[in-house]
């Protein structure tokens, strides 16, 4: 058997300003810390899902069948080469700007990343727009679910496979269910060669220590290397397609083996709505666009109450769906207040 990854427990406070320190500290809420190495019965690990890898399809019940068995799937033809191309050019000269001018997130495995994507072009709101996609996150979160990042990962040659991990590592506990899931509207190509996203088929379903036991690192920063993870397979489709994956499938970044291709893709982060979100709308999207955006992209930012949570001067208490602010904020009064004429 292999020998489990052990992992510390969290630092005693979160580390400010760095985003490395931040994955690390991430890396520490493993939520399988509480499953002794000990416990961890001798044996192979549980067997993969039967038939066929998932397939680019819009057929809506193959989509959900797949997400289901093995814990991704693919749609096909989620965006058109116009589009395609009008991001990937966006990407790169955003991501050029940035890194002349210091603002470029470097990461361990020498991808290009850009976040904040609302901020950086209307052309990304397309990323957010897609039925099918809706369709199974919706299955996975339930209706009201939150968009909590959008950003864009692009390997280049040379650029390391990343650690295998899971999205939802912060819950710090294993859940019955997804808390949060993934979509990647891939704008290259996701092939072997390139590193495409290395995943391990059904792991979204194993028990805590077997998901332990072929742990090679939860978090941003943990078990970068030369080589892809073991019992991983790539989950390839052509450029244009989205694969939506459940928070809880052990994945992580492939290794880029190619002498000259890169693979760019967006990558949009949902979680259910009583969770925090990665990006707080409000401290990270200006009055302009928060008022340009269409009405279903502000909701799934959190433009709307979810049961008690998230309302506006009141528990529950929404906005009308055209108001970023309210009207009128109630502040302090006095018994001797008279009402304000009409």
């Amino acid at each position: 058997m292999t020998e489990a990854t052990t992992i510390d427990a969290p630092a005693e406070t979160s580390p400010d300003g760095d985003l490395f320190a931040m994955s690390e500290h991430i890396a520490g809420t493993n939520p399988y810390r509480h499953v002794r190495t000990e416990d961890l019965p001798d044996g192979s690990l549980p067997e993969m899902p039967a038939g066929p890898l998932p397939q680019p399809t819009r057929d809506p019940e193959r989509l959900l069948a797949d997400f289901d068995t093995f814990g991704w799937c693919l749609i096909a033809d989620a965006i058109d080469d116009a589009t395609r191309e009008h991001m990937l050019e966006r990407l790169d000269s955003q991501y050029r700007a940035e890194q002349k001018l210091g603002l470029a997130l470097e990461t361990p495995q020498r991808d290009a990343r850009v976040t904040n994507l609302l901020m950086k072009g209307a052309i990304f709101q397309r990323a957010l727009l897609n039925p099918l996609a809706d369709q199974v996150l919706e299955h996975a979160l339930g209706e009201d679910f939150l968009l909590s990042v959008i950003g864009s990962v692009r390997t280049g040659p040379g650029s390391l496979a990343q650690g295998l991990h899971i999205d939802q590592a912060y819950v710090g506990f294993p859940t019955p269910v997804a808390m949060v899931c993934n979509t990647v509207t891939m704008l290259e190509d996701f092939t072997e060669e390139v590193g495409a996203t290395r995943i391990v088929p059904g792991s979204h379903r194993w028990p805590p220590r077997k998901v332990k036991e072929l742990n090679e690192g939860i978090g941003l920063a943990g078990g970068t290397g030369l080589e892809n993870p073991p019992h991983t397979v790539a989950a390839e489709a052509p450029a244009g397609s989205c694969m939506v994956f459940d928070g809880r499938l052990l994945h992580g970044t492939g290794r880029n083996k190619s002498a000259d291709k890169t693979r760019a893709g967006i990558f949009a982060y949902y979680c259910r709505p009583f969770l925090r979100q990665f990006e707080n709308p409000h401290l990270s999207i200006d009055e302009a666009t928060l008022a340009s955006l269409p009405s279903p992209i502000r909701m799934r930012l959190g433009w709307r109450p979810w049961m008690l949570l998230g309302g506006s001067q009141a528990p529950g208490m929404p906005l009308p769906p055209d108001r970023l602010r309210p009207d009128r904020f109630v502040g302090e009064l006095h018994a001797d207040a008279e009402a304000e004429p009409a």
